[in-house]
């Protein structure tokens, strides 16, 4: 959570969009290595078909003229790949139109089934199967399982189209994501700039309500203790969480600050065991809780008043209480969840946040009590 700085700062400029990186490149040895994983599930089916065939024809298993007749056309498509994955994605849907998909791609299948004619051809005389350099050699290697390759042909086609979907897809998701992350970043940043003029504004009230009165000397500490607290939470600017103990040593500041106005009338009492105070919180998130009791609970009373505070840990939860001797609600109701910029804008930053794992309750008993109820994280 941003921490409500009291300094006052020019706007700064919307953040720009995070951009996700693509996914890391497979490397080439992998990348080869998947290819052929693949073209090798065909050509174990195809394997498995001739064998099947020459079995069931009460035929002698001839493994060497099998083998060569059968695997070599399909871990040919695994060196074609290189190919296909160019014409693929250089004409693709969206890409190119239907006009100049058809023909590109009847082109490359015509292109690259001649090839494979031509590898075939090598594998049977290499293997020293009947083959020579003939037009009819490689007429017969062309057109025997022209649709067989045709359709291996369109079967690569479409999954480089499904995978290539699949990852825009995903990038755009990822793109989404981070816009979302950066919207709600944008939106922490305008409540710390909405309570920054708000804290200002009443504290610098006081003080002139101060000087007002007469009395320079306390106006004069007030401004002094105002410049101290600003300069220590110039330095911890910037900081989404803290830990308590920070957020309490800021708050002895502010503290500091207002009992010059109010003197004797004013006593306050802050509690945490260590577990509490090792607890991340979102910076400034107790002042502005501990202004509301000062402004409706100590500020129209004329008698003496005390603020407690106190932190707790609570299995997974953090509990922050901000007690006052104030009338509870019964009596102030301009003190309901719904008024104020520090109570709105604190519920604003909890649930920007935390969502549904944090909130802050007000109970009147006994006075007012504003209640937060944090996920219990350790810095």
């Amino acid at each position: 959570m941003a921490r409500m700085d009291t300094t006052l700062t020019l706007p700064t400029p919307a953040p720009s969009l995070a951009r996700t990186p693509r996914a890391t490149p497979v490397p080439p040895g992998r990348a080869a290595l998947m290819v052929l994983g693949l073209w090798s599930i065909p050509a174990a089916v195809a394997l498995g078909q001739a064998y099947l065939e020459q079995i069931l024809t009460a035929r002698p298993v001839d493994w060497h003229h099998t083998l060569w007749t059968t695997l070599p056309n399909w871990y040919l498509w695994a060196f074609l790949t290189p190919l296909v994955l160019v014409l693929a994605r250089r004409f693709a849907p969206g890409r190119a139109s239907v006009a100049t998909l058809i023909p590109v791609h009847a082109a490359g299948l015509v292109g690259l089934l001649g090839l494979h004619a031509l590898g075939s051809v090598a594998v049977f005389a290499i293997a020293g199967l009947p083959a020579d350099w003939t037009w009819g050699t490689f007429w017969t290697h062309y057109t025997i399982r022209f649709h067989v390759n045709a359709l291996a042909y369109g079967l690569a086609v479409a999954v480089v189209w499904t995978v290539d979907a699949r990852q825009r897809a995903q990038e755009r998701e990822r793109n989404e994501a981070a816009l979302r992350t950066e919207l709600a970043e944008a939106e922490l940043r305008a409540l710390k700039m909405q309570l920054r003029p708000h804290f200002l504004f009443n504290t610098l009230h006081a003080i002139g309500a101060t000087v007002r009165k007469g009395e320079t000397d306390h106006a004069i500490g007030m401004l002094t203790r105002l410049g101290d607290l600003l300069r220590l939470a110039l330095e911890h600017d910037g900081s989404q969480e803290v830990p308590l103990r920070q957020e309490l040593d800021l708050l002895e500041r502010y503290l500091d600050l207002e009992a010059i106005r109010f003197g004797d009338r004013l006593t306050t009492t802050i509690e945490a065991d260590p577990e509490a105070r090792a607890a991340l919180v979102p910076s400034w998130i107790v002042q502005p809780l501990v202004e509301n009791a000062l402004k409706h609970a100590i500020a129209p009373d004329p008698g003496p008043g005390h603020i407690a505070i106190r932190a707790r840990r609570e299995t997974d939860r953090l509990i922050v209480d901000v007690q006052d001797s104030g009338p509870g609600l019964g009596r102030s109701m301009s003190r309901a969840p719904s008024h104020g910029v520090g109570l709105a804008n604190t519920r604003s930053r909890l649930a920007k946040l935390y969502g549904a794992a944090a909130s802050l309750d007000l109970l009147s008993d006994d006075g007012l009590c504003a209640r937060l109820t944090l996920p219990y994280q350790q810095a």
